[in-house]
C-alpha cells in the first residue's frame, strides 16, 4: 500500500486545477482563434516541452519499436487530436460548465468499452448501476428534446448548442476509446509513449490547419488568447502529463481517480464564476446523477482488476 504524502496531495490539486482550467479558457481561446488552431497549437506547444523533458532530463532508455507504431497513431488521434478539436469546436456552443459535467463521464465511458472488448474487465452489477445512472444523467444534462420545446426564433442556437455537446460527449468517447486501446497496445513507457502521441497528434492538426483553415490574423488576435495557448501546451497538456505519471508511479490509480470527481464540479465553478455561465436545474440534477453513477461504479466492490484500473485511468485523462 502506497504512502500518502503532501506531496503526493499537492500534485494532485496541480492535475485538477490545469485540467479544469484547460476546459475554461479553451472556451475563451476560441472566441478568438479559429477551433483548429486551438487545438494545434496547444499540441504543438505541448509536444516541443515532452520533447524536452524526454531528452534533457528522462534518463530511461528508448522504449518504443516500429512494431508500436500503428497504435501510436490510433492513439494520438483517439487521446488527442479528435477529442481536443471536439472540445475546441464544442465549446463554441455550450458552457465551459456542461463540457466538464460531459468529459466527467469518461471512466463510465471506459466501463462500457472495456466490458464489450478486454474480457477480464466484465462489468459487475454495481458497475452496471454506476454506468446507467451516468448515462441517464447525461440525456439530463444535454437535455435533447429542448430544441421542440423552445420557439422557432431559438430553434437554430438550440440546436448548434446541441450538436457542440454532442461533440463534447464524442470528445469524452475517444478518451474512453484510446484507455481500452492502450491494454491492447505493446509495453512501452508510459512518458515515450506520451510524448510520441502529442507529437503525432499535433502534426495531424498541423497538417489539418494548412489544408483547411490555413490562413489565421495574427496582428487582430489579443495577446490574451496567445497566452492561453500556451498555457494550454504547456500546463495541461505537457507538464500535467509527466505529473500524472509521476503519481501513478508513486501513488495508485484510486488516488488519481479522486480527480475524476472533483474536475466537473470545479470546471462548473469556474464556469460561473469568472465567464458568468449558469447551468438550468435539469442540468444540475444530471450533474449529481453522473457524480453518484462515478462514485458507485468506482466502489471497492465494484473493481476487479487494479492493473487494468491504472492503465486505463491514465489513458483516459492523459491529454485533457
Amino acid at each position: 500500500m502506497p504512502i500518502i504524502t503532501a506531496r503526493h496531495w499537492l500534485l494532485l490539486l496541480f492535475l485538477i486545477l490545469s485540467w479544469s482550467s484547460a476546459i475554461i479558457l479553451t472556451r475563451v481561446a476560441v472566441l478568438e482563434i479559429p477551433p483548429l488552431w486551438v487545438t494545434a497549437g496547444r499540441l504543438t506547444g505541448g509536444a516541443i516541452i515532452l520533447i524536452i523533458y524526454r531528452l534533457v532530463f528522462y534518463k530511461k532508455p528508448w522504449s518504443l519499436g516500429w512494431h508500436h507504431t500503428l497504435w501510436l497513431i490510433l492513439l494520438g488521434l483517439l487521446s488527442s487530436a479528435a477529442p481536443f478539436l471536439l472540445i475546441a469546436w464544442g465549446t463554441q456552443f455550450t458552457t465551459s460548465s456542461v463540457a466538464g459535467i460531459l468529459m466527467g463521464t469518461v471512466p463510465l465511458i471506459v466501463l462500457g468499452l472495456a466490458h464489450l472488448l478486454l474480457p477480464d474487465e466484465k462489468m459487475t452489477r454495481i458497475k452496471l448501476g454506476g454506468f446507467t445512472l451516468g448515462f441517464i444523467g447525461v440525456i439530463l444534462v444535454i437535455n435533447p428534446w429542448r430544441t421542440t420545446e423552445t420557439s422557432s426564433s431559438n430553434s437554430a442556437t438550440d440546436t448548434m448548442e446541441l450538436i457542440g455537446q454532442l461533440a463534447i460527449f464524442l470528445a469524452a468517447f475517444c478518451y474512453a476509446a484510446s484507455g481500452v486501446l492502450t491494454r491492447r497496445m505493446p509495453q512501452a513507457d508510459n512518458i515515450d509513449k506520451a510524448t510520441v502521441v502529442v507529437l503525432i497528434a499535433a502534426l495531424m492538426l498541423l497538417i489539418a490547419c494548412w489544408i483547411f483553415n490555413p490562413e489565421i490574423s495574427i496582428e487582430t488576435t489579443p495577446l490574451h488568447s496567445w497566452l492561453i495557448l500556451a498555457y494550454l501546451g504547456l500546463v495541461p497538456t505537457a507538464i500535467a502529463s509527466i505529473v500524472l505519471f509521476i503519481l501513478l508511479q508513486e501513488t495508485s490509480a484510486s488516488f488519481v481517480t479522486t480527480s475524476n470527481y472533483i474536475i466537473p464540479a470545479l470546471t462548473t465553478l469556474g464556469g460561473i464564476l469568472f465567464l458568468g455561465e449558469s447551468l438550468n436545474n435539469l442540468a444540475w440534477i444530471g450533474f449529481i446523477i453522473i457524480l453518484t453513477g462515478l462514485i458507485l461504479s468506482n466502489r471497492k466492490g465494484a473493481r476487479q482488476s487494479p492493473d487494468a484500473s491504472s492503465t486505463n485511468h491514465y489513458a483516459s485523462n492523459q491529454q485533457r
